[in-house]
């Protein structure tokens, strides 16, 4: 093979990649838009965020978490009630990756989705960019409201928080809903139905892990999530690493074999 020949390989072989990058970063901006124009999305995000609140409140009211002094001394226990909320308002992220997923099959918009972007992989990356992207912007607003709800309603000023210890609890939670909801999306490309996917996570959330709180299953990714997103790390809770290897993994346990399954599937 001659120079100008292999210069020329070269050269296609460049311009494909770039080709399927300029494809991604497309793909990923109309997904983008998709998300932001469905109301069942602006509606469950700003549910959750209610529902955080709400539930804030009530916590700090039960609590009767001291201000001044005694606050100070309890900072980080401040900390974890500004997150508790979120063991029940994860629900929304979850439902969340659902939406955005079984929403291409309602009015066969998954069939105009291929046409723009024909490549199923591409799709698939581009649609779980997206819905990370979303997902991490609005969990780290419902966590950081969460905590400035407890802190204003017991009374303690943002000095009494160590800094470093706050920024790990809203970067990892807003992580961890990241993950949730990209494992949703995955769960809710496999059946192509909102509702039964719904309903399988919301069996989990509100009935089965409630009652295996006591168990100390650090392999199921709301319990490693304990040891993630909590100021006070749970007794016997693996290192933060082993937690997010756990996270990870039950996100991909759903998210690879949907994007498999599409890729095989007419629509």
């Amino acid at each position: 093979m001659d120079d100008a020949a292999i210069s020329k390989t070269g050269s296609d072989a460049g311009l494909r990649q770039r080709g399927a990058v300029s494809a991604y970063l497309d793909a990923a901006r109309a997904e983008l838009s998709k998300l932001r124009s469905l109301p069942a999305i602006w509606i469950t995000l700003v549910g959750t965020v209610a529902l955080t609140v709400l539930l804030s409140v009530l916590f700090v009211r039960e609590a009767e978490i001291a201000s001044g002094a005694e606050a100070t001394a309890d900072a980080v226990g401040v900390l974890d009630f500004g997150v508790a909320a979120l063991g029940w308002s994860q629900i929304g992220f979850f439902l969340l990756g659902v939406i955005a997923a079984a929403s291409e099959y309602t009015g066969g918009q998954v069939r105009t989705t291929l046409i723009a972007v024909p490549s199923r992989l591409i799709q698939r990356l581009a649609a779980n960019t997206a819905l990370a992207i979303t997902v991490f912007v609005a969990a780290l607003l419902t966590v950081t409201i969460s905590i400035a709800t407890v802190l204003l309603s017991s009374g303690t000023s943002v000095g009494e928080i160590d800094i470093e210890v706050l920024a790990r609890v809203v970067f990892s939670a807003a992580g961890y809903l990241t993950c949730m909801a990209i494992l949703s999306a995955g769960l809710g490309l496999l059946l192509r139905k909102t509702i039964p996917a719904a309903a399988i996570l919301l069996v989990y959330l509100l009935i089965i892990s409630p009652l295996l709180q006591g168990q100390n299953w650090y392999f199921l990714p709301d319990m490693a999530s304990y040891a993630l997103w909590y100021a006070t790390v749970p007794p016997g809770a693996p290192p933060a690493v082993a937690c997010w290897l756990v996270v990870i993994s039950w996100m991909l346990a759903t998210a690879l074999p949907s994007t498999y399954a599409f890729s095989r599937r007419d629509t």
